[in-house]
């Protein structure tokens, strides 16, 4: 093969690489840009959320906030949604390990054999160590709940997202930033 074709090649495949990387830079400015940031002076806390979600600001003791996905038709049964409980953390649960536990007792406890659990793992918050568990329900309803937690002394930041299952792969990404997302002060 000559130099020249050999040159050709490689312009090519670098143009490629540089159009790829372009649009790539391109998505994830957008993807970012249609995020906004909820600060919670009360609780302590920040989180990005989807500029077109609803924000509701402390509707219950605890709730620090939820925030609502627009329904796609007025015909939606479920309104999806994506809230932050903070909670005191009970002396017996006092570790993240414990705490995750008792979650997990209480979900199978309240729902038994109607959820499965589809996810239960370790993730990493920022510089804290926090815990995440995906859930599903069986038909007719279809639920899709995700939970994720992080302690900070003797309380538990709790975020939930509750949806269904066949609209979460338009909303996991966004779940998962919001998760990503959440900054203690």
């Amino acid at each position: 093969m000559e130099s020249s074709t050999k040159k050709i090649i490689l312009i090519v495949i670098a143009s490629i690489a540089g159009l790829l990387l372009l649009a790539a830079l391109g998505f994830y400015l957008y993807f970012i840009s249609q995020f906004s940031v909820y600060q919670d002076d009360q609780y302590k806390f920040s989180i990005k959320y989807p500029k077109a979600w609803k924000v509701i600001v402390h509707p219950k003791p605890s709730v620090a906030v939820v925030f609502l996905r627009p329904k796609d038709t007025a015909l939606d049964r479920l309104q999806e949604n994506f809230n932050v409980t903070v909670q005191e953390v009970p002396s017996v649960a006092s570790t993240l390990p414990a705490f995750s536990e008792a979650i997990k007792k209480q979900m199978t406890a309240v729902f038994g054999t109607s959820i499965k659990i589809v996810e239960d793992k370790s993730l990493q918050l920022g510089w804290r160590e926090g815990h995440m568990m995906d859930i599903e329900g069986p038909k007719p309803d279809q639920l899709k709940m995700v939970n994720a937690w992080v302690i900070r002394s003797d309380q538990a930041y709790i975020m939930t997202f509750l949806g269904n299952v066949d609209k979460y792969g338009q909303d996991g990404i966004l779940v998962n930033e919001m998760i990503r997302s959440l900054q203690l002060q």
